[in-house]
């Protein structure tokens, strides 16, 4: 078995189908390591599955709109957070402000899932032609690549999406040790989400920040969470190009991803390779599912059908 990718996607499948004896082909020269969003799990599984220890917390949230702080949600908040991060409305998760428990991977989890796993490095997937018709594929390629790769015609602006800023660091004060969210509907604020996680406080944006991390990370904390620290200490600052992915058409999404299976033995896994907004938690059932595909005990649209019930 050959995965395409050495994501979090992709080091998930290799743990959990380490029977079929996987190789990674990761494009990069080295391991890639660009989750600096929040990452906070709904689940253990991940950890289960690749033999990480997670930490088990229960979040606080609340919502921030024009200077004052909300511990309710309704529609108006949830429309409006909504479009500011989507650019459409959707039902978001800001409705619900209970309490919530999560796990929390440490802050090496790459590295850690990538223990005992053959990976080599340059050496991505360019043309289909270069497939073993006899060996099994899993791909967590972005569709739109792979969609040229295939030959499928579409519009360039077809597969939509928008960019996440993201301010990052670590809280120089050794008192604070909570997990909160705090939601900004917003749309004249360019962030729309800052979570302290322990000692982390971690900023996230629609558009690109005007203020740099450093004064911006310190005013919220100060001035939304109440927390004051002496510094913010190893800051970083960057952008996720593909942030937030929006819908496309299902019949082609389906198609494609069915096609890459039956014409190529490709299994599509993972938010960009399926192009759809999706946990990190799904991707568990996901794998499981491609396990039983390539065991043969079910038929692809059955399994298919279920598999994007969740999209």
């Amino acid at each position: 078995m050959i995965i395409y990718g050495a994501g979090m996607a992709g080091l998930l499948a290799a743990n959990l189908l380490r029977r079929f004896e996987p190789v990674i082909h990761e494009a990069k020269k080295e391991l890639p390591d660009n989750h600096s969003a929040l990452l906070r799990f709904r689940t253990p599984n991940i950890g289960s599955a690749c033999a990480v220890p997670f930490k088990k917390v229960s979040v606080s949230k609340a919502i921030s709109y024009e200077g004052e702080i909300h511990n309710n949600g309704n529609l108006f908040f949830s429309n409006k957070y909504s479009s500011k991060v989507t650019g459409a409305v959707y039902d978001r998760s800001i409705n619900n402000l209970e309490n919530s428990e999560r796990y929390i991977a440490p802050p090496n989890l790459i590295q850690l899932m990538s223990l005992n796993i053959k990976i080599e490095y340059d050496k991505g997937l360019r043309d289909l032609k270069q497939l073993d018709k006899n060996e099994k594929y899993i791909s967590t390629i972005p569709m739109p690549i792979m969609a040229k790769m295939c030959g499928w015609k579409f519009d360039e602006n077809y597969f939509r999406f928008k960019p996440i800023w993201v301010q990052r660091g670590v809280i120089n004060n050794p008192e604070v040790s909570v997990n909160q969210t705090i939601y900004y509907p917003d749309e004249m604020l360019s962030h729309y989400r800052a979570s302290v996680m322990d000692n982390i406080i971690i900023i996230e944006h629609s558009k690109k920040p005007e203020q740099n991390a450093g004064p911006n990370l310190m005013t919220i904390l100060r001035e939304d969470f109440g927390i004051d620290a002496i510094k913010i200490d190893d800051i970083y600052s960057g952008e996720q190009k593909f942030g937030k992915l929006l819908p496309i058409d299902e019949n082609f999404r389906k198609d494609f991803i069915m096609m890459l299976t039956e014409e190529h033995n490709i299994y599509s896994l993972g938010r960009f390779a399926t192009w759809r907004q999706l946990l990190l938690d799904d991707l568990v059932k996901d794998i499981g599912v491609i396990e039983k595909l390539i065991d043969g005990n079910h038929l692809y649209n059955n399994v298919l059908e279920n598999v994007n019930d969740r999209s």
